[in-house]
């Protein structure tokens, strides 16, 4: 079966974001990226008025919110363990396929906070998914009663914990793999207890 062909877009936008992972944003040039894309600057500049549009375009190109916005609609079964698993393998394949993306903006976030604006209405709206999922949950009475944005929140975490040390650290940070953390990691979160005195509270 053979590949499909890049668009000359979508090649500037993957030499693009290459170059700014490996070398930061400002010290990328147009040049560099047309000579890598194997175009020319005004082609460039023919689908990207700036450098910063290429990046703001690939951003928005990547986003992930399409996909979780399917599974919600198709896939989920109403099984907490089941469906975090499935969300959590999502996030982390999407994050992983989008990981030039999220090191390059952590790289600038200080120089253009508003790529990290960008990236965060992704998590937010993520959330936002999530979130509604648990008030589901709770009101079908498969879940305790608890603040869903604030188990959205911490659960997105759990698992940004796992992306970004393995992007910028490898094994050496977490050396288990990617199934063994996200069947322990979601075990941990629906049937994790606290203590309060003799009674004890579960997720589920």
């Amino acid at each position: 079966m053979q590949e499909k062909k890049l668009s000359t877009a979508d090649r500037i936008l993957q030499s693009a974001l290459q170059l700014m992972k490996n070398k930061g944003f400002n010290l990328v040039t147009i040049k560099e990226i047309a000579d890598t894309a194997n175009v020319s600057e005004m082609t460039v500049f023919r689908h990207f008025d700036t450098k910063k549009g290429v990046l703001e375009a690939a951003i928005e190109k990547n986003t992930v919110v399409p996909s979780f916005k399917q599974i919600f609609v198709k896939d989920i079964v109403w099984n907490l363990e089941k469906d975090l698993r499935l969300i959590a393998h999502l996030y982390l394949d999407l994050m992983e396929s989008n990981e030039s993306i999220c090191l390059i903006a952590i790289q600038e976030r200080f120089t253009m906070p508003e790529i990290i604006d960008l990236v965060s209405d992704n998590t937010e709206n993520l959330k936002g998914f999530i979130t509604k999922y648990f008030n589901m949950m709770q009101k079908k009475g498969k879940m305790i009663q608890s603040d869903s944005y604030a188990l959205a929140s911490i659960f997105l975490a759990t698992l940004f914990s796992y992306f970004i040390t393995s992007a910028l650290w490898g094994g050496k940070f977490i050396n288990i793999s990617k199934e063994e953390f996200i069947t322990n990691s979601v075990k941990t979160f629906c049937h994790g207890k606290k203590s309060k005195g003799s009674e004890i509270d579960w997720l589920i």
